[in-house]
């Protein structure tokens, strides 16, 4: 589970170095993508609307509520995979 405040603190620290992270979820066709901004896209990247995507669910409750297949984050030219955003909150020195 994710607080509000804790996806506030990852947006910012993906922010602050041009990162990107997307996370994709077990049997859903949507992937929440965080980088300037917080938003839906679909598997091909394109931006969709987040009332699609989403539905009325704030980012936070997406992200605790649907089941997290992986968790790319790119960074420096690089890709890591994470299996959970926990993970991802502990490398980013959140957790």
């Amino acid at each position: 589970m994710i607080t509000r405040s804790e996806l506030e603190s990852l947006v910012s620290w993906v922010r602050s170095a041009s990162r990107k992270v997307r996370v994709y979820f077990t049997g859903y066709r949507y992937i929440l993508t965080i980088g300037r901004y917080v938003e839906a896209t679909d598997a091909s990247g394109r931006t969709v609307p987040w009332a699609t995507a989403f539905g009325s669910k704030a980012p936070h409750d997406v992200l605790s509520s649907f089941k997290v297949e992986r968790v790319l984050l790119e960074e420096e030219g690089s890709t890591r995979t994470f299996n959970s955003v926990e993970e991802l909150l502990k490398y980013a020195g959140i957790r």
